[in-house]
């Protein structure tokens, strides 16, 4: 048995009541690693997934000779996308279940852009005149997209959003210093860093979450159905773990960690596990559920390994390699949790 069905819930549901019921070192089950297909001619193509539709479909980057390429997986093929004439790329940051992808791209006249890529279109998004340097971030299920906006010179950050019902006037959102938008939750609430803290936005309030009380600073990555994930720094910035926040009060540190980058609707995390030493090598990439450690994530061979993209599906897509692969992508994985 393996979560690849759409009946996720009721899986989840089974294996949670299961998993809570083991003692705290008993193994349940097991991650299983499975390369994603490259297209034809590139059988070694690297580079980064960074979306899901939670359908068993995927998208991403991939490096294909010279160039960057546009790539999305359905049914374990891949599709490259070229990009309209005169754009640079189309760099992929978020996708969600209606296959609608969100990304960057650097136009004719050497500007960046956000854009989104549906029903087989592109289709650029307008930016502020006063805030005209964009970095996409994320978008959510209703298709509602949020960018992080700033001057040519990187000052007065804010965080951009465009409501899936008016893409055409996007609204700026500032109130906190040193601004860094992380997710947007289905809602439309909007999960932002403003160091040392982090905060909730919704409807023009801002709502800061509880720090646990060793820590010195916040640092929060994903948002899902009202369940926020991140990670705590020490103040000697070397040490720390995992958080996730269920309302935005009550912090609760997960077991066995050190960062958390997704999670997804039933509360899926990925992230990474302690890390005993922080100059040695890179801690392990691991999921947990509910709290719950789940196990590392198998690295098919590699050194190192990194994911972000948590699907409702319960698979884990990221990239795996010898040396960095969040910085420097590596061979495209896909991760499924067996209880065989």
């Amino acid at each position: 048995m393996t979560f690849s069905t759409k009946a996720l819930a009721v899986a989840a549901a089974a294996l949670l009541t299961t998993t809570l019921a083991q003692p705290a070192q008993a193994a349940l089950g097991h991650w299983e690693a499975g390369f994603l297909a490259t297209p034809e001619g590139y059988p070694d193509a690297t580079g980064w997934v960074r979306g899901t539709d939670s359908h068993g479909g995927y998208a991403g980057n991939l490096v294909l000779g010279e160039e960057s390429a546009f790539v999305t997986w359905s049914a374990g093929r891949p599709a490259v996308h070229p990009v309209p004439e005169g754009w640079s790329r189309f760099a992929v940051t978020d996708e969600n279940s209606a296959g609608t992808v969100l990304g960057d791209t650097t136009d004719a006249g050497a500007q960046r852009q956000v854009a989104v890529f549906e029903h087989g279109a592109f289709r650029l998004l307008p930016r502020p005149v006063d805030r005209p340097f964009v970095t996409s971030v994320a978008l959510n299920e209703r298709g509602d997209v949020i960018a992080k906006a700033s001057a040519w010179d990187g000052s007065d950050p804010a965080v951009l959003l465009w409501r899936a019902a008016d893409r055409e006037h996007p609204v700026v959102i500032t109130g906190q210093p040193y601004l860094d938008p992380a997710d947007i939750d289905d809602d439309g609430t909007i999960l932002a860093n403003s160091f040392p803290n982090a905060f909730l936005w919704r409807d023009g309030e801002f709502r800061q979450l509880t720090a646990p009380p060793e820590a010195a600073y916040l640092y929060v990555q994903a948002i899902r159905n009202g369940q926020v994930a991140g990670q705590y720094g020490e103040s000697d910035q070397l040490h720390g773990q995992a958080v996730v926040w269920r309302s935005a009060d009550r912090p609760e540190v997960l077991p066995a960690s050190h960062t958390a980058f997704g999670i997804n609707r039933y509360g899926l995390v990925v992230g990474t596990g302690p890390m005993p030493d922080p100059f040695g090598p890179p801690p392990p990439l691991s999921a947990w559920l509910a709290g719950r450690a789940m196990g590392p994530l198998p690295l098919a061979g590699y050194a190192d390994g990194y994911a972000e993209t948590v699907g409702d599906d319960g698979t884990i897509a990221g990239q795996v390699a010898g040396f960095n692969p969040s910085g420097y992508g590596g061979r495209p994985v896909v991760w499924r949790y067996s209880l065989r």
